[in-house]
């Protein structure tokens, strides 16, 4: 019976594997990719552009239809990520690979100070965001970048919605609220 249980325990892990090996391929877009991207906040989420990706994050709406939906951890769930009509768990340290045309994306659910939080990995030495489910003190924030190795940006929740934090600047700029133009960034050269 022992043997049994350990068996189907591999063949689930083994499965697991599987399925995040195997990336999901979205269809290429029609016009030329922009060089740069962009995030603009809204409400409690967010909208992020770059490399001919459109994400939408914890219910940003935007005119065109987004690529993915993120929504965040929340009371124990969690976070999940949609393409279509097709919704995803994202467990920790669980990770979904997804590519459009040549630009790849990674995004995956590491442990953050209370909740889940998702980075998005745009590339390897390419652009990441992280996105803690939870509000993080401002205070804490200059560890935010010894928390999350590599990130080159926080969408962080404070106040009730969404603001950008560059990291690895060495000074915690914070745009929100007053900002009403979306947060320009460009690749990163590591």
């Amino acid at each position: 019976m022992v043997k049994m249980a350990m068996a189907m325990a591999v063949l689930v892990w083994w499965a697991c594997l599987a399925a995040q090996a195997a990336p999901l391929r979205l269809p290429a877009g029609k016009g030329p990719v922009a060089q740069g991207g962009s995030v603009t906040a809204s409400a409690q989420g967010a909208l992020i552009r770059y490399r001919g990706w459109l994400l939408a994050v914890d219910g940003a709406v935007s005119e065109e239809r987004p690529d993915v939906v993120l929504t965040s951890a929340v009371a124990g769930h969690a976070p999940q990520l949609q393409t279509g009509s097709t919704q995803h768990s994202l467990p920790l340290w669980s990770a979904f690979e997804l590519v459009k045309g040549s630009a790849r994306l990674r995004i995956t659910a590491l442990p953050g100070p209370e909740a889940p939080a998702l980075l998005l990995d745009f590339g390897e030495a390419d652009y990441r965001i992280v996105i803690p489910a939870a509000t993080i003190a401002r205070q804490a924030y200059p560890l935010l970048a010894q928390r999350f190795p590599g990130a080159d940006l926080a969408l962080l929740l404070q106040d009730g919605r969404r603001v950008m934090l560059p990291l690895g600047s060495g000074r915690a700029q914070v745009f929100g609220e007053e900002q009403a133009v979306p947060y320009r960034f460009t690749k990163v050269k590591r």
